[in-house]
């Protein structure tokens, strides 16, 4: 870290930059190389899975279990772990605040990654969804309260005093009408986090679920947090790369809306309807339709605020 009056040397521009520098924490560093060497195990495991029953002739290399470790490699090590880093470097600046606690965020770090891999490497081995080891109840009940570490952490941060000096942006001014709309999302995020991943430790501990409510997990954790955290993301970063407003800030209130009533709906339909029933079929097309038309606002709106020349 560099202190003010070692910046104090340095030209105006440069001592920004510097400054900006410094926000990079080494934990922020951590979780975005987890996420790389999560990504490259999900590669490898993916090459093992398609060719093992071919070279290796192992049935550990076909089974259930293994599709769920590739999967849960690639959405909680590559993607979550991602968008943590993502959000302990860029919340402070955005919300002109100081960041809470370093040591929750290491923390958050180490009880991210073992419970991780104690939940990813031994399910190969296991007869899930029956007789699943120890192991991977106890690391993904530790890798939950990881993300109540990290939850705590943001909001402390958010409902500490704004700085009375803001940090320069290095990003830009952006949009504020975009950046107060875009905050609602990666809010609700949050919320589909907290809700989706419960709902997967519900399953080591009653198995029967899975199959029942297996779309339910995969639909909150993919749509309501993944992707609405990057649609939040892509508000707050695409006025700042294009150099100029969001194209529709009323279009992305709606989108809000669209995605998650679009989401909700399917969850609804999939928990409380007959499974294939011809309800439950109109009902999962309907509310899915909404969920396409969300998705296409978020197209169009991007796409134009990044190629608008005006």
């Amino acid at each position: 870290m560099l202190s003010g009056r070692q910046l104090a040397g340095f030209p105006k521009n440069q001592c920004l930059f510097l400054g900006w520098v410094t926000l990079v924490k080494y934990f922020t560093l951590g979780f975005i190389i987890s996420s790389l060497a999560y990504l490259i195990l999900t590669v490898v495991m993916g090459i093992i899975f398609l060719t093992g029953g071919v070279f290796m002739r192992s049935s550990i290399f076909s089974n259930y279990g293994f599709v769920v470790a590739i999967v849960h490699s690639f959405l909680l090590g590559f993607a979550t772990m991602l968008i943590f880093g993502v959000n302990y470097h860029i919340i402070p600046i955005f919300s002109g605040r100081d960041f809470y606690s370093e040591k929750l965020a290491y923390l958050h770090l180490a009880m991210g990654n073992i419970g991780i891999l104690g939940f990813v490497l031994p399910l190969p081995f296991s007869s899930y969804p029956i007789g699943i080891h120890p192991v991977v109840n106890l690391s993904s009940l530790l890798f939950g309260l990881s993300i109540l570490v990290f939850i705590y952490n943001m909001l402390k941060t958010f409902i500490s005093p704004v700085n009375k000096t803001p940090f320069h942006n290095p990003f830009g001014e952006g949009d504020k009408a975009a950046d107060k709309m875009a905050i609602r999302f990666t809010g609700v995020s949050i919320i589909y986090l907290v809700i989706g991943c419960p709902l997967g430790i519900l399953f080591l501990l009653r198995p029967d679920y899975i199959f029942y409510l297996r779309p339910v997990h995969a639909h909150i954790n993919l749509i309501g947090f993944v992707s609405i955290m990057i649609f939040g993301v892509s508000y707050h970063m695409f006025p700042r790369f294009a150099g100029k407003p969001l194209y529709n800030v009323q279009m992305g209130r709606i989108q809000f809306w669209f995605a998650n009533i679009g989401l909700i709906g399917m969850i609804l339909s999939w928990w409380l309807l007959e499974a294939g029933s011809a309800v439950q079929k109109a009902s999962l097309l309907s509310f899915a339709v909404i969920e396409a038309i969300a998705a296409a606002l978020y197209i169009y709106n991007s796409w134009k605020t990044l190629a608008n020349k005006t």
